[in-house]
Parts: structure tokens; C-alpha cells; sequence
């Protein structure tokens, strides 16, 4: 745990940075993007001023245009068509009759409620493994990261993985993934029939600082590319016909990208809060920390959804040029990450174009993507709304909670944050559900240096309860966990289960927040691995209680 907590404080700092920096803006280096957005620099971090453009939605629902001129492929869809012009790429999906379906279906109109429908439940990914041992997850030295290989061995068109880190060293999970590539682009070489459309794999990360690396927002992408060289594959100029690798660093580092997805073939994907760290493999495992996280699997047409969400963060990203002939020891030197067009039309910049055709359905069950970044805060109202519809119970593990960023600055006042004034939105509606009559539990992950930040926001919704006489409906637990616990999922009424990168945190909502990415399911299977999973990491929980200065 020594190592941990100093990495989150210094993440921390980085995140709450981006939110003051308006204050010095007078005095940054203003640059203005080929894009038109406004960026300034306090040496060496990029920093977003304003708003960036917003993403096509069109494409997070399904559709796509991507004219290039005469002759040009016209839309990708259910057919043909001029130049320009639109085709739905998904088959009918209708309004949901369950309450919370509909919820988060009415907040993505036009922005993925077309690819609700037709989802399956693969499964929840653990990190470090399984501890309950209820999912059927096999324990491996590597952790959750030797499923991530075999879904990566699995891919026969396309690879898409965004990811906010990716650490150094020889036995690094990445390195495990580098090589997982590796046997997928020797499969390709010696079975190119298997492979009709070729393969690409694009690797993109978050622009996110690292302990090793605290000036370096750029040092993952690096490292991605010194593990793919180590494992046999060129960066530029690959022999192997059929076979496409690129690797991005998104652009800005304040906010960054907090994405972690994994997308294969358009068909599935996989979302949660692992970093490719060795914070997540087991504690067994020289270099492990046992850090408990956990992921989402799902397979149908919610993973277009997600592969247009990580098309769009690539268009905001800066990829890595490098020389033919570039060797692990000369990556500084023959490498560049380029400026980067910020241009998000698919065909001019690059960007690989969906699949045609509708989305083959893979069961019968609703999913639900919820994609943010600055420029687009559409879906900052979805969480949020699905707590206010919740009846009887929402439960929670959470590796960071918050309330604003004037709680977060003022941690030690007595009683705590004010309630509500200084709660977020997410929190209004989970206490505006608990003065209704509903249970909330949730378990937090217990940082030592770090907990005065959610301290001070429970401490005054739990003065806000008190005098109503509902100060029980809110019961917290410190995790039990050994090494920490990094999940972003919650339980609604037993019906609606959200796995992802977003922090009920101020970090994570607003302009000023996060790339982030959750998706949502209401998949029986996936209800029922929610519930395990959340019963067992309550029971190994302990009751959080307030210090005196807090006390209501």
C-alpha cells in the first residue's frame, strides 16, 4: 500500500489542476488547434481552454456519414448511398417498457439508443482476480489482463484498445498484451485466409502522467511501443501483409482521457476502471499491488456504440510516426508523436470506418453506453437520472467520491461539505432517493492519505439526513480489500447494473472532466454477477465512521 496511496495523491493534484487553471490562463502559451479549439501550456502539459468539438453523434447511434466526394463510399449502412448522405446501421430498436431501460434509452436518443437493443452478457472481468471465486474467472499470475490476451488472440478484423496507462518493464501486464498482438499478427501471416479484411490494431492512451514519469504525459505510449518491438512487431513499414498497427496519445493532459475499453471485431466490448498497470496484477505476482477492479463485457451492437466513442477520442489524439527500422533502444529518437489534425471526419483523418451493414444482434438484451468528454457532456445527466429513478436500492463501489471542487478544497471544515450546496448533481439524486424511501450502500475504497475528501462529502449528506430520521438508509463500508479497490460500478434496484471508468467525483463530469466511458446493462446474467460480486465485497468491508470534527 506505500507505493498506492502516493500515486493517487499525485493524481489527484493533477486532476484538480485543470479546474483552478482558469486563474493563471492569463499567463499560459496560448495555441490554437488546426481544429479551431483554444489550448495553452504550463510546461509540458497541454491543457484544453474552452470546449472542444462536439463528436458525431450520428455515429454513437448508429449511423455514419463519411462522403468523399464523387465516386467515395457514400454511408455506411444498410446499403449504398450518394456521397454524404445517411443509412442506419442498426435494425429497429424500440422504446424499453422496464423503468430504468427506458431512463437511459431516453438519454441517448440519437446518441446510441439505436444500439441498445440485441446485447448479450459476457461476463465481469475482476482484477486482480476473482477473490469470491464465483465467477467462473480462472486465478492467473497475470490477473484479469491473461482474459484481456485471449480476447485480443480472438480478434479476425480490428483491435481497438484505449487506455489511460500502460507501465514499463519487462514482466508489465502490457507486456503480456504485446505479445497476446504478437501471436495475433503471426496468425495473420500464416493464415491471411482467416483474415479476409486484414487486421488493424490501434492502441491510443490517455496523455495521463505515471510516478515513474512526472512530467511525461507521453510516456505510455512509449512504453506500448517498446513492448510491441520487444514482442517482434515493427512500427512502421510491417512486412506482413494485412496486418495494421497504430498506436495515439491523446492530446490534452488537462483533462485527459480516463477511457478504458476494448473493443474487438465492432462486435465486442469491454469497459471498466483497469489501468494496463501493475497496480491491477496479484500481489503473488512479483511487482503485483492486488489492486481490485472490475470490467464489463458485452457483445452486440452497444459495441458500436463504444468503437465510435474511441474513434472520436482518436481524432482528438496524436499519433506516433516512426522510422523504418526503429529499434526499443532508439524510440525517443526515431519517434514523433505529429500534432494531430483534430479533424473528426472518419475519411480524412484516418480513422477506421465501422463495418457496413446492421449490427448482427447477439441476444435479446438492452446495454447502454454512456460516453463523455469535454464538448460533450450530454450524458453527464444519465447517471444521475438513473439514481433518481431507483425504488428500492442502490448499491455502489466506488474507488473516489467527491462532492464540488469548493468541497474538495475545503476538507477540513468542521461538519463537513454543506449539503446541498456543495454536492454534485450525481449526489443530489442518490440522497433525493434515499429521502424517498430507498437504501443506498455503498463500499469505498479506503486510502489512507486520501479519505478526507469523501469524509467531508458524507459527512454532510449524513447532516442533511439526520433530522429526517434517514441517516440509516446510508450505510458505508471501507473496502476490505488488501491492496485497494478501483471500481466505478453501481446496482439499481437489482435492475440495472453500470460498469466503467466514471468516479461519482467531480473529476468526472462537467467540461472540465475526463474522457470517460461506463456502459450500463439490464442482462439477467449481468444482474446476477453484479449482486455476487457487490454481497461479497460488502461482507469483507468494514463500517466507515465519521471522526469527531465531522460528526453531524
Amino acid at each position: 500500500m506505500g507505493l498506492f496511496p502516493r500515486t493517487r495523491m499525485l493524481r489527484r493534484f493533477f486532476l484538480l489542476l485543470p479546474l483552478t487553471l482558469p486563474l493563471w490562463s492569463a499567463s499560459g502559451n496560448p495555441a490554437h488547434t488546426a481544429g479551431g479549439d483554444q489550448a495553452f501550456y504550463v510546461s509540458p502539459l497541454r491543457m484544453v481552454r474552452g470546449s472542444l468539438a462536439r463528436p458525431d453523434l450520428a455515429a454513437l447511434n448508429g449511423l455514419s456519414t463519411v462522403g468523399l466526394g464523387t465516386g467515395g463510399l457514400g454511408a455506411v449502412g444498410l446499403g449504398a448511398g450518394m456521397p454524404g448522405t445517411m443509412a442506419p446501421a442498426a435494425p429497429p430498436c424500440p422504446e424499453p417498457a422496464a423503468p430504468l431501460d427506458r431512463v437511459l434509452y431516453d438519454h441517448l436518443r440519437g446518441q446510441g439508443a439505436a444500439l441498445s437493443c440485441g446485447n448479450a452478457f459476457r461476463g465481469l472481468l475482476h482484477f486482480p482476480n476473482d477473490d469470491s471465486g464465483g465467477s467462473g474467472q480462472r486465478p492467473d499470475p497475470m490477473g484479469g489482463f491473461a482474459t484481456v490476451a485471449r480476447e485480443i488472440r480472438a480478434a479476425r478484423r480490428e483491435v481497438l484498445l484505449a487506455n489511460m496507462l500502460w507501465d514499463d518493464g519487462q514482466e508489465a501486464p502490457g507486456a503480456l498484451l504485446a505479445h497476446a498482438i504478437a501471436d495475433l499478427r503471426r496468425e495473420v501471416a500464416a493464415h491471411p485466409e482467416r483474415f479476409a479484411q486484414g487486421l488493424t490494431v490501434r492502441l491510443m492512451f490517455g496523455n495521463s502522467v505515471r510516478l515513474d514519469s512526472l512530467l511525461d504525459p507521453t510516456s505510455s505510449v512509449y512504453s506500448a511501443a517498446r513492448h510491441l518491438l520487444q514482442a517482434g512487431i515493427p512500427l512502421s513499414d510491417d512486412p506482413v501483409p494485412g496486418f495494421h498497427l497504430e498506436l495515439a496519445n491523446y492530446t490534452y493532459a488537462l483533462p485527459h482521457s480516463h477511457l478504458k475499453l476494448l473493443v474487438i471485431d465492432g462486435e465486442q466490448v469491454t469497459a471498466g476502471g483497469f489501468n494496463i498497470s501493475w497496480f491491477h496484477v496479484p500481489a503473488s505476482t512479483p511487482g503485483g499491488l492486488d489492486l481490485t477492479d472490475l470490467a464489463l463485457t458485452l457483445r452486440g451492437p452497444v459495441a458500436r456504440q463504444a468503437a465510435a466513442a474511441f474513434r472520436d477520442s482518436w481524432g482528438l489524439s496524436r499519433q506516433l510516426s516512426c522510422r523504418t527500422g526503429t529499434a526499443a533502444a532508439t524510440l525517443r529518437r526515431d519517434c514523433d508523436l505529429n500534432q494531430g489534425t483534430h479533424d473528426l471526419n472518419w475519411a480524412t483523418r484516418g480513422v477506421p470506418l465501422p463495418p457496413a451493414g446492421a449490427p448482427a444482434p447477439a441476444g435479446t438484451s438492452r446495454a447502454y453506453g454512456l460516453y463523455t468528454r469535454n464538448g460533450y457532456t450530454d450524458q453527464d445527466t444519465a447517471l444521475p437520472a438513473l439514481f433518481a429513478a431507483a425504488h428500492s436500492s442502490i448499491d455502489l463501489m466506488q474507488a473516489q467520491v467527491s462532492g464540488t471542487l469548493s468541497c474538495s478544497l475545503s476538507l477540513l471544515a468542521p461538519g463537513g461539505c454543506p449539503y446541498p450546496q456543495q454536492a454534485l448533481p450525481v449526489w443530489r439524486a442518490i440522497v433525493g432517493a434515499i429521502e424517498r424511501g430507498v437504501t443506498v450502500r455503498l463500499v469505498l475504497d479506503y486510502d489512507p492519505l486520501l479519505r478526507a475528501e469523501p469524509l467531508a462529502l458524507l459527512a454532510g449528506i449524513r447532516a442533511h439526513l439526520q433530522p429526517l430520521g434517514l441517516q440509516d438508509r446510508l450505510q458505508v463500508r471501507w473496502s476490505g480489500t488488501a491492496g485497494g479497490m478501483h471500481t466505478k460500478a453501481a446496482l439499481v434496484d437489482g435492475a440495472m447494473l453500470t460498469v466503467g471508468s466514471h468516479n461519482l467525483h467531480f473529476s468526472s463530469f462537467g467540461n472540465s472532466g475526463l474522457n470517460e466511458f461506463t456502459l450500463a446493462t439490464s442482462d439477467p446474467g449481468a444482474l446476477r454477477a453484479g449482486r455476487q460480486t457487490f454481497e461479497f465485497e460488502w461482507a469483507r468491508g468494514r463500517p466507515l465512521e465519521l471522526p469527531a470534527w465531522l460528526r453531524p
